[in-house]
Formats: C-alpha cells, sequence, structure tokens
C-alpha cells in the first residue's frame, strides 16, 4: 500500500509542479469553482510594467538553462531529478493572450517514501515584458474563478497564498490533491515569468519555496543584467 500511495504522490507531484503552470492552451474549459475569490496577489493594484527594467536583455535557451537552480543553491539534502521543457496546463484550462517563447525547468527531490518533498524552478520568456506582463494578468484572472477542477483523475484544489514581493508582480497558490500539497510562487519580471514550487504528503513548508524564489528571481536578474 505505501508503494502504490508513493507512486500516485510522486506521479500527482510531478503533473502539479510540472505542468500547472504559465504554458498557453488551446481549449478552455468552465472553472468548477461556484463562486469567486479576491486574487491575492502581493504587488500593487495597479497595471505592471509594460517595458523591460533597464538593461534588461531577452535570453536564448541556454542562457537561461544556466539561471535555473543549480544544486549547489539548494540547502543540503537534496538531489537533482532533471531539467525539461513544462507542459501546456493552466489553471482550469485558461486561455493565455500570448505564448512563451522559450521556458525551461529543473526538478529537485528530497527524502524518500511518503516523505519525499518535490520543488521545480521554471522561466518563461516571452517576447518582451508587455507579453510577460498580460500573460500574468490572464492567470491572476482565472485565478478568481478558479478554485478546483479534475486534471488527469485528480481533483485538484486551489487557494490564494500570501508571498513575497518580488519582481514586478507575485502570487502564490496552494494545490492540494490527493493528499498532497504544492506550495506554487510565481513572479513577473521583466519579460520573464517565473514559478518556484515545493510540496509533498507531509512536508509542504511556505518558508523554503519564498527562499528559493528568492534566489531564481536573483540568479534570472544576474544573467538577463549582464
Amino acid at each position: 500500500m505505501i508503494s502504490v500511495l508513493h507512486r500516485k504522490y510522486i506521479g500527482a507531484l510531478g503533473a502539479l509542479a510540472m505542468s500547472m503552470a504559465l504554458a498557453a492552451c488551446g481549449t478552455s474549459a468552465t472553472p468548477t469553482a461556484a463562486k469567486p475569490a479576491k486574487s491575492n496577489s502581493s504587488a500593487s493594484t495597479g497595471p505592471a510594467s509594460s517595458s523591460p527594467t533597464p538593461q534588461t536583455a531577452l535570453l536564448t535557451k541556454s542562457q537561461l538553462t544556466s539561471a535555473l537552480l543549480s544544486l549547489s543553491q539548494m540547502p543540503a539534502g537534496w538531489s537533482t531529478e532533471g531539467d525539461s521543457s513544462s507542459g501546456g496546463k493552466t489553471f482550469c484550462d485558461y486561455r493565455q493572450p500570448h505564448k512563451a517563447r522559450i521556458q525551461v525547468s529543473r526538478t529537485f527531490q528530497k527524502g524518500g517514501g511518503l516523505t519525499a518533498t518535490v520543488a521545480t524552478a521554471g522561466i518563461r520568456q516571452y517576447a518582451s515584458a508587455g507579453d510577460a506582463a498580460e500573460s500574468f494578468a490572464a492567470m491572476e484572472k482565472a485565478l478568481e474563478t478558479c478554485h478546483q477542477e479534475t486534471y488527469k483523475g485528480s481533483v485538484l484544489k486551489y487557494s490564494p497564498m500570501s508571498v513575497d514581493k518580488l519582481g514586478d508582480q507575485s502570487l502564490g497558490v496552494r494545490i492540494d490533491s490527493d493528499g498532497s500539497t504544492v506550495l506554487q510562487q510565481f513572479t513577473l519580471d521583466g519579460p520573464a515569468l517565473i514559478n518556484v514550487g515545493t510540496g509533498g504528503l507531509t512536508n509542504a513548508e511556505a518558508d523554503t519555496a519564498t527562499k528559493l524564489l528568492r534566489d531564481q528571481v536573483d540568479r534570472y536578474e544576474a544573467a538577463a543584467r549582464k
């Protein structure tokens, strides 16, 4: 029974942390939530900047991959699961106004069995800061009404989560499914949308996700402003 639960948990976390982010999607679906809730963006209510911060450059895929958190930046006890391009699933299949030109992500794991924790870091770079801002706004708007959906047989429940103010705008989402919890944090930073997620069956710690997001934003900005 433990091995079955563990396989189910790892599969659920992989789908949540790797796919439930920001990619454009070709179909749309009606959210299953019954009532809307206020979005929990930690940024101000004004519009995001429509132009990159001075000296922010568009990066190549190789440069973005190099800007991802590496194993040496992780706290003790983590191992690297691999690099990949994120999938195209969005919250409640909302339509994004723009497709990311380049998207990269990396997955880490700590521990094993039912105490295992998974972390992901991802960067999606758009053609311009304006495109990235509109894509962030679309996700923020979708999460005002998207509180629950069924994905690959699992019921996913979304709750707004407070986050640190980083980049141009930030927001957080708690995702609960099949007894596991994933804490996803997103930051708009010039032409890029940066996300970090951590989760597990018995350990989903927001402080770890917050620190990793800060480190990921710092690494991206250092690479983009060279």
